[in-house]
């Protein structure tokens, strides 16, 4: 940091350099080509000084803290998210000839209160998974009918969660947190909400929610807590047309500005505010069955969080877990069990972790160029599947990391990015897959 601290960026160093350098060109002509080359330097610093906002729309990258990298160890024996488990069970879509599929990048499984399976998809459909059948070939390989629900609008709906009334609050990256509830006899006629586009702030103004990602239902208020992941905002991919919510997540890697927040919807009084902020990626959330606590994660830490809603630590947050063999994402709590569950999509690439341990007047240009490169050529997530299983304290004993259920290469389960836990069981979502995955804890 020091002798980061001796660089000065201001655009008026260059220029004086570059005129100087010009103005002594016949001064000293035996110095000629030297001073050549220091003037088309200062050329060179001063257009990309100039042109930076446009290079980088998003900020240049800042100063990570060394305890805020993550360092993620894998056990590579450790293969229980593997069919051979026996205890793992994958959902494909039932389709007939000439069918257009609907079961496309299922982020996260959601049951409602009657325990039907709905995921939300690429195209932003809700989609039902019904009528099992096991396949002959393997019993542990399914096929359902898949049949949609309701259009969810022209962005792309990630997490959500179903309501006492049977209502889905789910977060758009588009639009924010949004609802929808729909009635059985009247599908055709369920319109989606805008709940919340914004938040405002202590001193009056306004902030939007750029990037809705996760969301929980409080069990004793029916309040809804979601994750704004980011202050980047999710474009489209021009090659493929899609909302591309992958690239803004890695632009947010390699910025490092820790923009991610919490945020509480309370449908009694239709109000928002900010819980916790300083996230790096603010991603699954958590509620406990007593509500005495959210949890949730911070992905490129690879810490799990806890912002506590009662007790001596009321409106605090606490960094509860790290140490996860990944990067983190979806999240949820058993109401029956004594344990929480966070998705792991990817161990840490190579590069990343070589980038992430370099200081940063070495780190910041390398990220720099990572975030000026075509999308298409940004670091691809590294083949894994996994979930921890942990257990999230209490005011006589400490959280704890209690089990790792993982397909370390990605085999049979790859890229979590959703866990929701049910009647024992994990259902598992992923955004780079047309399938799910159920996991029987018992």
């Amino acid at each position: 940091e020091k002798l980061e601290s001796n660089f000065h960026f201001a655009p008026i160093n260059y220029i004086q350099s570059f005129f100087f350098s010009l103005g002594t060109l016949n001064a000293m002509p035996g110095q000629k080509s030297l001073l050549v080359l220091v003037a088309r330097s200062s050329f060179i610093a001063i257009a990309l000084q100039l042109f930076l906002p446009y290079l980088l729309p998003n900020g240049p990258p800042v100063h990570i803290p060394l305890n805020n990298r993550p360092r993620p160890t894998i056990d590579r024996s450790n293969v229980s998210l593997r069919l051979a488990s026996g205890k793992v069970t994958k959902i494909y879509e039932r389709l007939h000839e000439g069918q257009t599929p609907l079961l496309i990048g299922p982020e996260t499984v959601v049951l409602d209160n009657r325990g039907v399976i709905h995921s939300m998809t690429e195209d932003s459909k809700l989609v039902t998974l019904t009528e099992l059948q096991p396949s002959e070939s393997n019993p542990q390989i399914m096929t359902a009918k898949v049949t949609e629900v309701a259009n969810l609008g022209p962005g792309r709906a990630l997490g959500g969660k179903f309501d006492k009334n049977g209502c889905l609050y789910f977060a758009d990256v588009l639009m924010g947190l949004a609802r929808i509830c729909i009635k059985k006899s009247k599908q055709q006629n369920a319109k989606v909400e805008l709940i919340a586009s914004s938040v405002q702030l202590e001193d009056g103004s306004w902030s939007d929610i750029v990037y809705a990602d996760d969301v929980d239902i409080g069990p004793k208020t029916g309040h809804v807590y979601f994750s704004d992941a980011s202050d980047i905002r999710v474009d489209r991919d021009i090659r493929s047309g899609k909302w591309d919510i992958m690239y803004a997540s890695k632009i947010e890697a390699m910025r490092g500005k820790m923009s991610g927040r919490i945020l509480r919807f309370k449908p009694e009084t239709g109000q928002v505010d900010i819980l916790a902020t300083g996230a790096a990626f603010a991603n699954g959330v958590a509620v406990d069955k007593d509500e005495t606590f959210i949890l949730y994660t911070s992905t490129y830490e690879g810490a799990v969080m806890k912002y506590s809603l009662s007790g001596e630590k009321k409106g605090q947050a606490e960094k509860l877990l790290i140490q996860f063999p990944g990067f983190l994402d979806g999240a949820d709590c058993s109401f029956e069990r004594e344990a929480c569950y966070v998705a792991i999509p990817s161990t840490i690439s190579p590069l990343a972790g070589l980038v992430f341990s370099m200081p940063d007047f070495i780190g910041k240009p390398i990220r720099s160029l990572l975030m000026i490169i075509p999308r298409w050529m940004t670091p691809k997530a590294e083949p894994y599947g996994g979930v921890a299983e942990i257990y999230p304290g209490s005011a006589t004993s400490p959280a704890s990391l209690k089990r790792i259920f993982q397909d370390p290469d990605g085999r049979d389960v790859n890229i979590i990015t959703g866990v929701t836990e049910f009647r024992g069981k994990l259902y598992l979502g992923s955004l780079h897959e047309n399938c799910i995955a159920i996991y029987n804890l018992d």
